[in-house]
């Protein structure tokens, strides 16, 4: 045989319909080797699997934006609180269009002390949901449109701190939940916690205590924006002012004879001594601080903590990102406290071991 016929014979072209070709390249056929099949099957596999990863992401992102549509609604309901003057001061009152970084203009809110008595403003949210027991607004956390974002009802369970970390509003489970407060203390027409804790998720889509990280940017960004706006059912036109911002943790800090990491969330009313008094919070607070300010605050002051989730160390760690505030009163200033606001060194700060053994002892920033 020539090398011309042994060419020709080798090359014979393959006549079989274009379809049929295909099919036999990716489906296992008789004749095919062990090898051929196994190829064959895993390719279908990884279809398959392509196809699903398709699928359930097509459901993610239609979740989602039903859920931002429904965030877009429940914001839509905050409450008029039916006096102008004393929303001076707020965050959207003060000018954070600055000259050099600098703030233009500041105003102290109107502070007033009223009668405890349900109010008005509350009733639709109550008719909604009895377990509203407020309403939280930060000014400085704004979406690209210039939208407020945290902007939410607040609610509190009677026996659960687990209930409202999946359940909205309306009761139906949902992966974002709400913003709760903590529930061992109840807010009532007879009074409620000195420090009140709300919790939320940092939401990947932005809601919820998502916002909460853009405080981690430190005193710049928060002497433009100082003021959080939060009212009980029995008030209206209340603001709280910035006084720490730190990393915490839930799980125990084995530093020899330091013992546990701060449990900032047992810290609900002052009257006791020893590990839960006001001295010891306020020693802890200023502790693990990133920030320091002027402000002056004591046992007799109503404070406010947000709480979420962090993920510096990583998401399976219980580590979370903690913004404390006090309700602003007559005898204070918020031009001086607003000049007052720097961040506080590295060495000056408390970090837990488990952040330490990660970074050493310096902030680290996921998340703003």
């Amino acid at each position: 045989m020539s090398m011309a016929e042994e060419i020709n014979t080798t090359h014979v072209k393959d006549n079989t319909n274009f379809f049929v070709r295909a099919a036999r390249y990716f489906i296992p056929w008789k004749g095919d080797g062990f090898s051929e099949i196994f190829r064959k099957l895993m390719f279908i596999a990884s279809i398959a699997v392509f196809a699903v990863s398709l699928d359930s992401l097509a459901d993610y992102l239609r979740a989602d934006e039903q859920e931002l549509s429904y965030f877009e609604e429940i914001r839509s309901l905050e409450p008029d609180f039916g006096d102008d003057s004393s929303s001076k001061g707020s965050g959207d009152e003060i000018d954070t269009t600055a000259n050099e970084g600098k703030i233009t203009k500041i105003e102290n809110p109107v502070i007033t002390v009223e009668p405890r008595e349900l109010q008005e403003w509350a009733l639709p949210l109550l008719e909604r949901n009895d377990d509203v027991i407020g309403w939280l607004k930060i000014p400085a956390i704004k979406d690209s449109n210039g939208e407020v974002i945290i902007n939410y009802p607040v609610l509190q369970h009677e026996s659960s701190n687990d209930y409202y970390l999946h359940h909205n509003i309306d009761g139906a489970q949902t992966e974002s939940g709400s913003i709760f407060a903590d529930c061992v203390v109840p807010v009532t027409l007879e009074g409620q916690a000195d420090n009140i804790t709300l919790y939320g998720h940092n939401m990947m889509a932005g809601t919820q205590f998502a916002g909460l990280q853009k405080f981690k940017k430190g005193a710049d960004f928060i002497r433009k924006n100082p003021l959080i706006d939060f009212n009980t059912i029995y008030e209206k036109n209340q603001k709280y002012v910035i006084i720490a911002t730190f990393i915490g943790i839930d799980a125990e800090d084995q530093d020899g004879g330091e013992g546990k990491a701060f449990d900032y969330w047992n810290y609900r009313d002052f009257a006791a001594e020893g590990h839960y008094s006001f001295d010891t919070w306020k020693t802890n607070i200023l502790k693990y601080s990133w920030i320091e300010s002027s402000v002056d605050f004591n046992e007799d002051d109503d404070f406010l903590t947000l709480s979420t989730c962090t993920y510096e160390l990583g998401s399976y760690r219980t580590v979370r990102w903690v913004v404390v505030a006090k309700k602003l009163t007559a005898k204070d200033s918020l031009d001086e406290i607003v000049e007052s606001y720097k961040d506080k060194a590295d060495k000056d700060i408390y970090f837990f071991r488990a952040w330490r053994d990660t970074y050493g002892n310096r902030k680290v920033i996921v998340g703003s």
